[in-house]
């Protein structure tokens, strides 16, 4: 009686190391290639992004596949486990069919690729940059620093503006000047602010004319070009030296005045 005890126990046990083993092998194997994966992210030029997402499925993968061989080895019927899981993931499916729906819209993301990470994009009222695509969240960072979590769901079926998709944006701006002015001074000095910034692309010649008549003012125009990194350097320098200029020329801005008449 005893020996028989012993023998289950020591078969249980001989069962019970197999199955460690497995786990020790299968979190080698892992290891291993995740290493190999991640040297494969930093060489590739695939968006690094996109294979971190799917590095996070194939780490689920590996932990599924390695605990039905462990469960296996101990003796648990898996097919059993498997049906019962099939059947559990069934009910669940139809539970959380909103985070699967995330989860499929997080893939079409990937792979219609409409931003990259660290590009400028605005969404859903928010505008950050691109951090990082979970199995269904979008990571957004504010220009503030603040974190922003969008579902994937909610990201792939909205008007999406990428800031930084293209290499050069361009920079409008409008001044209104006051009823009478000299409107080529005007116009030169804008041009010449314009052409004299060193943020300023000179392959595509600046724009700059007079664009509308207004109650008490004139509107003129300047549409320049910038690199992308530099549009919110060149928009604010622009400002800064423009209304610099206007002061030494004599040109006067125009600004919203009231007659109030006051009777009895």
């Amino acid at each position: 009686m005893v020996g028989k005890y012993l023998e289950t126990l020591y078969s249980m046990g001989e069962k019970a190391l197999q199955a460690l083993i497995i786990i020790v092998i299968g979190y080698v194997v892992y290891k291993i290639f995740d290493k190999l994966f991640t040297k494969f992210i930093e060489k590739s030029s695939q968006d690094e992004i996109v294979l971190n997402f799917f590095k996070t499925i194939i780490k689920t993968v590996f932990i599924v596949i390695i605990a039905i061989m462990a469960l296996s080895q101990l003796g648990i019927n898996t097919s059993s486990i498997l049906a019962i899981f099939t059947a559990a993931s069934a009910a669940f499916a139809l539970a959380i069919k909103d985070s699967l729906a995330s989860f499929f819209d997080g893939i079409i993301i990937l792979l219609a690729k409409p931003f990259s990470k660290g590009d400028l994009i605005e969404v859903v009222g928010v505008t950050g940059r691109i951090q990082e695509i979970s199995l269904l969240y979008t990571n957004l960072l504010t220009l503030d620093n603040k974190k922003i979590v969008i579902p994937n769901s909610q990201l792939a079926h909205s008007t999406l503006v990428n800031y930084s998709s293209e290499e050069i944006r361009r920079v409008d701006l409008n001044f209104d000047v006051i009823m009478g002015s000299d409107t080529e001074l005007v116009k030169k000095v804008i041009m010449e602010e314009a052409l004299s910034n060193p943020y300023c692309l000179h392959d595509i010649p600046p724009f700059v004319n007079m664009t509308e008549y207004k109650d008490s003012a004139l509107t003129f125009t300047l549409r320049v070009w910038a690199a992308t990194e530099n549009y919110e350097t060149l928009r604010c320098s622009l400002l800064e030296n423009m209304n610099k200029r206007f002061n030494e020329e004599g040109i006067e801005l125009a600004y919203t005045t009231y007659d109030i008449h006051l009777s009895k």
